[in-house]
């Protein structure tokens, strides 16, 4: 139960960015106590701030640790909605289609359902499942799971990922530095990236619009160096 308040929480957060232990207790039909225990957990894995009768949830702190999917799930989601109906325009029947493991190429499995005999190959753990639900042909790269984002990584993917020829890869991260360099926080979902992008005929990274300016600490490539950006903006 604990695990789901604190999903619940973050959710609020991540609307709200600022919340008080009362009126999370109202929202969630439990006492005040409770919550605070929740809090203090959530503080321990660096994902919010408590303050004097509440708590925030921080883009700088989130941005310096590796943001669970489910967390990122929730981010943007309408935006990423609107990322997905555009990009869905770039893909032909029988292509052959790489994924990485973010939450813009998860929301946009469902709109790959009205291509014809598709091929997707990916290297993400929640895509895998969704894609199974909509009766996709897929392919996993297999590799080292990282916990926090469910995505595979390491030797193993690489070896998938250029065994291949796709038409097509999607991919996002999590910000666009003033100089055009795509960033991330994680290096070895962007070595993944890296591979995608060479191994591909066209890459596209799908980025929400509130991600340009931002830079973080390790670059993927230049915007000069894929075939194009698709935007809610």
């Amino acid at each position: 139960m604990s695990m789901d308040r604190e999903k619940q929480i973050l959710e609020i957060l991540l609307k709200e960015k600022s919340v008080t232990v009362k009126a999370l207790a109202k929202t969630l039909f439990i006492s005040e106590p409770s919550v605070r225990r929740d809090l203090q957990r959530l503080e321990r894995k660096n994902l919010i701030k408590r303050t004097h009768g509440g708590a925030v949830l921080e883009d700088t702190a989130l941005s310096k640790n590796r943001i669970p999917f489910f967390i990122r799930e929730y981010e943007q989601s309408s935006a990423k909605v609107l990322i997905a109906e555009k990009a869905i325009h770039c893909i032909q029947d029988n292509d052959v289609v790489f994924l990485d493991a973010s939450t813009s190429c998860y929301y946009l499995i469902p709109f790959l359902a009205a291509k014809r005999n598709i091929t997707v190959v990916t290297n993400g753990v929640k895509a895998l499942s969704k894609l199974a639900e909509y009766d996709i042909h897929t392919i996993s790269t297999g590799g080292v799971l990282v916990n926090s984002c469910l995505a595979l990584v390491g030797e193993e993917a690489y070896k998938t990922i250029e065994t291949f020829n796709a038409n097509i890869a999607f991919f996002s991260c999590r910000g666009i530095s003033e100089d055009g360099y795509l960033t991330d926080i994680s290096p070895e979902e962007n070595n993944v990236r890296k591979r995608m992008i060479k191994h591909s005929e066209k890459a596209y990274l799908l980025c929400a619009k509130g991600k340009f300016g931002k830079g973080y600490f390790h670059n993927l490539c230049h915007k000069d160096e894929i075939d194009g950006i698709i935007s809610d903006g």
